[in-house]
């Protein structure tokens, strides 16, 4: 099952970089998927690796309309978040979790760093101002 999901995973990415859906590119994709090293090692839970594809999948449809706002044009705000990360041992997660910050344009991961024992994201976030607002949203929301 890790190996059907890591094929999958890596024919997404060959298509997000690609933007071709010719047999011949998706043959390639393929055949990179199949050749390229997969990584050896414990078994990955199902559950957590799942949550985060999904993430990441839902992160594109919402990197369009940020950079439909980008392109408009406006002020931003700027903020910086900590979110909570998967375990490190997680490297696919951890993969995955970072792709679906970083694929939007406003967001970028900082860095990795341990809250009270537990592993955290340092996010840089750019949020764009309603044209109409007086005073700035919050960073919370």
């Amino acid at each position: 099952m890790g190996f059907l999901l890591s094929c999958l995973l890596r024919l997404l990415l060959w298509y997000l970089l690609t933007a071709d859906s010719s047999a011949v590119n998706l043959l390639i994709g393929v055949a990179l998927a199949l050749l390229l090293p997969h990584a050896q090692g414990p078994r990955q839970p199902l559950g957590p690796l799942l949550r985060a594809l999904w993430q990441a999948l839902v992160a594109v449809p919402l990197s369009y309309g940020e950079a439909l706002a980008l392109i408009a044009g406006g002020r931003e705000q700027e903020c910086w978040l900590e979110q909570a990360a998967s375990a490190p041992s997680q490297r696919l997660v951890i993969f995955l979790e970072v792709l679906a910050i970083t694929l939007t344009p406003f967001t970028l991961v900082l860095g990795l760093s341990q809250a009270d024992g537990r592993p955290i994201y340092r996010i840089h976030q750019l949020r764009p101002l309603p044209r109409h607002s007086r005073t700035a949203p919050s960073c919370e929301d």
